[in-house]
């Protein structure tokens, strides 16, 4: 009867060890944030793996230079060069439009293929990202709400970042100038693809390799005068600029969404006024 109390002591030890294990771990006081490039809104802030993977570069390559992207391009763009004419050389007929067509989709499929291979080689991401969705960006506001905290005694500063550089929360949310750099240098430089999507910055040399490619793609199709080193180059600058302009769209979507939006409730008010008035 006296060894119960002392083989008591073990295991209400070993219940109590047991019972701590259970409990669950407090949560990081500086969680990780990823933004995935190329994510919907809701995908950005989660753990997945942002790589891109060789068959998510296949896929984009098929989709937007081979096949149904491709076709819908040549033929809404080629429809716009046959109403301007443009070569001159090719008249407004069926014959002029179909080498229009197929010029353009030549062109999709030589952009497409040099900057697959070039990307592959390099293990580039060359997908855009907004400046809010920014892995460096989301970094410095964790850094400042941690900042924030600590000074409320919320947390302690030791578990703040020190590395990051802390700037105001205003400022990481409004600054016009930053966001207007960053769309601009989304389009020169890419990610190393890598799986938390914060990679090394490198030159653009996949999408430059594509728009060089894509130009003279159209070599065989175009008349000897377009074939100039100045033509050629005219189309690699005017292919560059479509990618400018989905970077900056990637970065002022909500602004334009939100432009779209007034004007066509502004534009529904006033029909319906109009309407009303006898």
């Amino acid at each position: 009867m006296r060894s119960l109390p002392r083989l008591m002591v073990p295991v209400l030890l070993a219940a109590l060890a047991l019972l701590a294990s259970a409990q669950p771990q407090p949560s990081s006081p500086f969680p990780t944030i990823q933004a995935c490039p190329g994510a919907f809104p809701t995908d950005l802030n989660n753990t997945a793996n942002c790589t891109y993977k060789p068959k998510q570069r296949a896929l984009d390559f098929a989709t937007g230079s081979a096949t149904d992207q491709a076709v819908l391009g040549a033929v809404v763009f080629g429809l716009g060069a046959q109403v301007i004419q443009s070569p001159t050389e090719w008249k407004r007929t069926w014959y002029g439009y179909g080498m229009r067509v197929g010029s353009r989709y030549s062109q999709a499929v030589g952009k497409g293929a040099a900057t697959y291979l070039v990307g592959q080689i390099l293990n580039d991401d060359p997908r855009f990202l907004a400046y809010r969705d920014d892995p460096r960006v989301l970094m410095r506001r964790q850094a400042a709400v941690c900042a924030l905290e600590s000074k409320a005694n919320l947390r302690p500063a030791a578990s703040c970042p020190t590395n990051v550089p802390v700037k105001s929360l205003d400022e990481l949310q409004h600054d016009g100038w930053r966001r207007f750099g960053h769309a601009w240098f989304d389009v020169i430089t890419v990610r190393h693809s890598r799986s938390d999507g914060n990679g090394m910055r490198i030159p653009a040399f996949s999408r430059f390799a594509g728009e060089i490619g894509g130009a003279y793609a159209g070599y065989p199709w175009y008349p000897g005068a377009e074939n100039s080193a100045l033509q050629v180059g005219e189309r690699a600058a005017g292919a560059f600029g479509t990618a400018a302009l989905s970077s900056f769209y990637t970065e002022y979507k909500p602004e334009i969404g939100n432009l779209l939006g007034a004007l066509f409730r502004r534009g529904r008010q006033s029909k319906s006024s109009a309407g009303g008035n006898p």
